[in-house]
Parts: C-alpha cells; structure tokens; sequence
C-alpha cells in the first residue's frame, strides 16, 4: 500500500525538507531480524513509489544505484502496525524521506535521460538599491547568468527580450510581483517547457557608524511553472551578503552571488518540470506475443525506417510481450498507417489499440 500522509500533498512533496510516505512491508520469520528487514523492504517499496511519482516513469532501472542506498534519503521511519502472518513478518510504517539529496540524486539520472531539450523561459526581476521601486528594475544580471550555465547543459532558453516585444513593461511586472494564478495563465500562453518566474531585491546597511562600508543583502524568489497546463512545480529561495562601499555594486555582486546558488536547484526544477509534461515526441509501444527477440528487433528496424522516427529502445522482452520506446515528432494516425499490416517473418503487424502516444501491437 501506497499512501502519503495528508501533509504530503503536491506542493509540500516539492518545497519541504523532509516529506512522509506510508508503506507496507513484509519479510519472512519472526523476530527482531525479521521486523529489521520487513521495514527495509516497506522503505525500498516507498522509495519505488516516490521516484515512480516524481519521475512520472515505473521503469526502476536507471535507479538501481539509489534504490540499493534507500536508507540514505530516509530521516526516520515510524512503525505504525507489526503483524505475523502464518511464516511472515508484516509492519505498516511511516517513511520521512529528506527532500535532499534526493531530488538532485533523481535529476542528476534523468539529466541525460530527458526525451528531448527543454525550453525555458526567464523571465526575473532586480530590484537593487533603495531607489529601485522608483526607478524601475533591472533584468539583465540573472537572464546572463541563468542563460550561460544553462545552456551549458543544452537547454533552449529564452529571455525578457523575446517578451518586450508583445508584453508592456508593467504587465510583465505585474505577472512577476502577481499571485500563482496569473503566473500560472502567462506560463500557460508560451511555448516554452518551463517558465522561471521570480525576483531579487537587496537590503542595504552601514556596518558600522565609523565607515562607509555598508553591509549589502540579496533576496532570490523563484517560481517554476509547467508550460503547457501552467502548474507550479517549485518555489526556490537564496540570499547572499557583500562587503563593499557602492550601493549599487554591492547590491549588484549580491544580487549575482544569490542568482548563483539557485542554478544547481534551477536545473533540478526544469528537470523534474520536464518529466511531469505529456511526452509528445515518445511513443510507447507493447507488442502481444513477439515469440523471439529476432522478431522485436525486426520490428524495430522497420519502425526505425518510418519518417520521423529518430530513435528506438527495446524496454522489455519475453516471449508473451515486449515494450518499445520510440521516439517520433510526427502524427500517429500516419504512423499507425504504415506499421499496419507489416510482415515480420510471415506475420503480420496489426494495430490493436492506440491511444494518444500508446500503441498495442499484435502479430498475427
């Protein structure tokens, strides 16, 4: 059984240090080493659940390496139930999973594993110094910064200049300092993936009443937010000091050091972002007893012909059933077309169902 706790709801699963997941485990024998391993297999069941939730994915694989450290991201466990039926051990236990490091540890395996580059907007605000309300903020420290580390990782990004010429200044001000929901309808009416949404501000203040050094805060809030149904998926946070004598350098370079340590949680976000949207360049498809591997991996090579197809991975074979993974920008109408009806060592390829980008093959 899979559950989270009331606290756990969407929002809390993203932003919370430490998030709580219900879960059921068992383990054969009685006894104190029995119980030990039934609450190891209820943490490694519910660690299955989370990345299955967080990575919108139930193909375990590429998790082998965190999912053998389960207790790593564990704080604490609860047993809330211990059972013995017939032979077994059962225990029913709360899991308090720390958020980190296992949301950049999920990331970091998805990173190269994403279906296709995603597109990012910026759009973040500086407010720095204390005239800053009325002179208007800047944009350009955090889109250079964002925009060069980002691109280091091939993601397609987008600035306030791309904006500029279909938004007012202050309409864009107003979806920055707004509430999630007009946030949520400017992501929404983008064709972009995941749209970063913040600002930064800066506090100013002397150290001492013997010197113009002045003590120099930066405060970073940024949103992420899906693309296509405008869902926020994140809220991050950083603050930086600087030393210096200049309001405006100071606040500069503190607005800089902030930005900066939002980078690596930026990635993460865009990440995860990426894996929660409906994939409209991979098609899955499950073929009804193939009989050999020869004969999927015929299949393949003819998918692989068919015009817009730029990639094919076999997830799962038996003789019963095997999974594909193809990846195709085109429409599936056409695709369904020209697999129909293919022959396969003197079988024939029928489609039996195909729902959105799910396809059941069968060969007859």
């Amino acid at each position: 059984m899979f559950l989270l706790v009331p606290c756990l709801l969407a929002a809390d699963l993203i932003a919370a240090p430490v998030f709580t997941v219900r879960m059921t485990g068992r383990a054969e024998g009685i006894g104190l080493t029995a119980r030990k391993l039934a609450v190891e297999d209820a943490q490694h069941q519910a660690l299955v659940d989370v990345l299955q939730a967080m990575t919108n994915t139930t193909d375990m694989a590429p998790f082998k390496g965190l999912l053998r450290q389960a207790s790593r991201y564990v704080q604490r466990h609860d047993v809330l139930r211990t059972d013995v039926t017939g032979p077994y051990t059962e225990v029913e236990i709360d899991v308090h999973f720390y958020e980190r490091p296992l949301r950049p540890d999920v990331a970091a395996v998805m990173l190269p594993r994403l279906p296709r580059t995603p597109t990012v907007l910026l759009l973040i605000a500086e407010y720095i110094g204390p005239d800053a309300e009325t002179l208007g903020p800047t944009f350009h420290i955090a889109d250079t910064l964002f925009k060069e580390r980002m691109k280091e990782f091939d993601f397609s990004i987008k600035g306030i200049q791309q904006l500029l010429d279909h938004y007012e200044l202050s309409k864009l001000l107003s979806i920055i300092n707004g509430d999630i929901t007009e946030a949520a309808a400017f992501a929404r009416a983008h064709q972009a993936d995941v749209i970063l949404i913040g600002s930064a501000s800066t506090t100013h203040e002397p150290l001492s009443a013997d010197t113009n050094m002045m003590r120099h805060r930066a405060s970073v809030v940024l949103r992420a937010f899906a693309g296509p149904d405008g869902k926020m998926t994140d809220i991050m946070t950083a603050q930086a000091v600087v030393q210096g004598v200049d309001v405006m350098d100071g606040g500069e370079q503190a607005v800089r050091d902030a930005c900066g340590k939002l980078i690596g949680d930026s990635i993460v976000a865009v990440t995860l972002t990426m894996l929660t949207l409906e994939d409209e360049s991979r098609v899955i498809i499950e073929v009804a007893r193939p009989k050999t591997f020869e004969h999927v991996q015929a299949l393949s090579e003819i998918i692989q012909h068919i015009p817009g197809v730029y990639g094919v991975e076999t997830l799962f074979f038996s003789e019963s059933l095997a999974r594909l993974a193809v990846e195709y920008s085109g429409a599936m109408a056409f695709f369904s077309d020209v697999i129909s009806g293919q022959r396969i060592a003197g079988r024939a390829v029928e489609v039996t169902r195909c729902v959105k980008r799910e396809m059941s093959l069968a060969l007859r």
